[in-house]
């Protein structure tokens, strides 16, 4: 980008939508954000800004929101976004045909109806002191009149909404997406970028093409692919943060051999995740030893997870009170052992290629192998398939998995990978929502649903403590390490870019670099 070429160029890889309905990863996510301004914003301390709604404010047990929105904005086609708009783009997410994986966030919603225009008021199925926050995912988005059904290849492929951005012609599947700045946004100074070129990259080989485009000035942001970061480090416009997220094994917790806790024990307590930081990453990763990133603040770090999870299990035998994300060869042979998982026994190991996973995963595959003589057999697949493996009935053993926090809230990590709401599966035995692992425990709901009914915030933060302490303990997850986003931009030619709560550049404050001739 040049001020006399106001073009972002930049790659991503096939999002499965940017349609406000389905957008669910970060490239979707990226694209959707720029199309659609929601209730909320966040501003760059992570705390909840207005964007369309004006004020927002809850009754005294939260289960009645009202949300005022602003009298004057608009889609990018003209037409007004009120409180009918978001009745509508809800409406329309919640039709049984979309089945979109996107609606859980939804799912305490017993209601919303548009009072007047400009009154959009939200009744709750159950009390949630954190609701406001949830509405910063792409699913609670406004649309306009012309968007129809979910189920709309059109308006899919080119939807039209009321962020600083609008398509400038249909997606290009597995080849480009092309915005447009919007001039009737008003929610902020409109952005110097006058147009965003994404290239949409082979799954495969994207990482590895994004950031060598970038290296050769095509693209003026990417990310790393892991081996390239302390490389990428020494560049002017690299940038580091800590993430709300984590990276982590999903153990399919509803067939064996992953059914046992024992099993699940040996797994942990055989990996070496400071090895593999070191090896593959630089050692630019924090390893995790809880599911709530330390983003989340000091009673979420892991140390404090770890002393939680020992109070929670004070009664308990040795091995219950002991931290299982340890490395610990010798106990993890002994809990292999106790699950009838000794040297010889088949594990299956899936993965997504292209991402740059395959050289760890290979690693922790050889550690488990020496550690406890298993046989892993890594089951190698895209982005998509890979989804499709870990929803299936038939999925066992473990896999990776990554995830992002929509929302800054425990509760984004905790309720849609854990509670037993979040597994439903369908007549195929399909899982639908993003408890994979199909973890259900009826204590740990019990405690999301006291956390998001507690209004004062200590008191809350103590509930996600109980509750992040019990799936600790069952190892409902085997937490590997903590998201840090590693991006690279420009420098020279660009400034004013900074990397928002979901990891993504945000284009509205990118300026082009002012130059002497």
């Amino acid at each position: 980008m040049h001020a006399d070429d106001p073009v972002f160029r930049m790659g991503i890889t096939e999002p499965t939508a940017i349609d406000p309905y389905k957008a669910q990863e970060g490239e979707g996510i990226l694209v959707c954000k720029l199309l659609f301004t929601g209730l909320l914003a966040l501003d760059r301390d992570g705390a909840p800004a207005p964007a369309t709604a004006a004020a927002w404010e809850s009754d005294e047990d939260a289960t009645t929101w009202t949300f005022t929105l602003r009298p004057d904005t608009v889609f990018s086609n003209g037409e007004p976004v009120t409180a009918h708009s978001f009745v509508r783009g809800w409406s329309r997410a919640l039709d049984p045909a979309a089945a979109t994986e996107t609606a859980y966030h939804l799912a305490g919603v017993r209601s919303f109806t548009a009072a007047d225009d400009t009154t959009l008021v939200v009744e709750l199925s159950a009390p949630d002191t954190e609701f406001d926050l949830k509405t910063l995912q792409p699913v609670f988005s406004p649309v306009p009149e012309c968007a129809g059904p979910a189920l709309d290849p059109a308006y899919n492929d080119m939807p039209i909404g009321n962020g600083p951005f609008r398509m400038a012609g249909p997606w290009e599947h597995h080849r480009a997406i092309r915005l447009v700045r919007n001039d009737r946004w008003n929610l902020g100074p409109l952005p110097e970028v006058r147009e965003v070129h994404i290239d949409v990259l082979d799954p495969v080989t994207g990482l590895d093409d994004e950031y060598a485009r970038f290296l050769d000035g095509t693209y003026d942001y990417a990310r790393i692919p892991p081996a390239r970061t302390a490389e990428a480090a020494a560049l002017d416009g690299f940038t580091e943060q800590e993430g709300a997220g984590l990276f982590y094994l999903i153990p399919f917790c509803h067939r064996a051999p992953m059914d046992s806790l024992d099993a699940r024990r040996a797994l942990s307590a055989a990996i070496d995740r400071q090895g593999l930081v070191d090896r593959h990453f630089h050692g630019r990763r924090t390893p995790a030893h809880s599911l709530l990133s330390p983003w989340f603040g000091k009673a979420h770090t892991p140390r404090a997870a770890a002393d939680s999870a020992a109070a929670a299990d004070a009664d308990a035998d040795a091995d219950a009170a002991a931290d299982w994300t340890a490395y610990a060869p010798d106990r993890a042979r002994a809990a292999a052992l106790r699950a009838g998982l000794g040297p010889g026994s088949r594990v299956q190991f899936a993965y997504n290629t292209g991402a740059g996973h395959d050289a760890w995963v290979a690693d922790l595959a050889r550690g488990l192998e020496e550690v406890l003589g298993w046989r892993v057999e890594l089951l190698r697949t895209d982005a998509r398939g890979l989804v499709d493996h870990r929803t299936s009935i038939g999925a066992a053993g473990f896999c990776r998995a990554g995830w992002a926090c929509d929302y800054p809230t425990p509760d984004n990590v905790l309720y849609p990978l854990l509670h037993s709401s979040c597994t439903a599966p369908d007549a195929a035995g399909t899982a639908h929502g993003d408890n994979e692992g199909r973890y259900a425990n009826p204590e740990f709901d019990a405690l999301v649903a006291r956390a998001r009914g507690c209004a004062d915030p200590a008191g809350r933060a103590g509930f996600w403590r109980r509750a992040e302490a019990l799936a600790m303990a069952d190892l409902a997850l085997v937490p590997l390490w903590y998201r840090t986003d590693q991006r690279v931009h420009a420098a020279e030619r660009i400034t004013g870019l900074h990397i928002d709560f979901d990891g993504n550049p945000t284009l509205t404050t990118v300026k082009a670099r002012k130059t002497t001739r």
